[in-house]
């Protein structure tokens, strides 16, 4: 999957994101299945938040920010 098809697509952290520019890990729910992605944030976020993802990069590293679901599409991705 290209990278670009990442933004706007919404996950769950596998692995706290510290905040800054140390990493963390996302999954996120691709083609029938999940891929995990190394993760950043402004601000730290905690282990099994829900996340928006707002940018990629090589490497297979992802920019998120915190996300609330909307109620009924807490499994639905974009």
């Amino acid at each position: 999957m290209a990278a670009s098809q990442l933004v706007g697509r919404t996950g769950t952290v596998t692995m706290s994101i510290p905040g800054g520019e140390l990493l963390g890990e996302i999954e996120l729910p691709l083609a029938g299945g999940t891929e995990r992605f190394l993760a950043r944030a402004a601000a730290p976020i905690g282990l099994d938040a829900p996340v928006l993802v707002i940018a990629e990069h090589s490497g297979r590293v992802v920019d998120v920010e915190p996300w609330v679901p909307v109620p009924g599409t807490a499994n639905r991705t974009m």
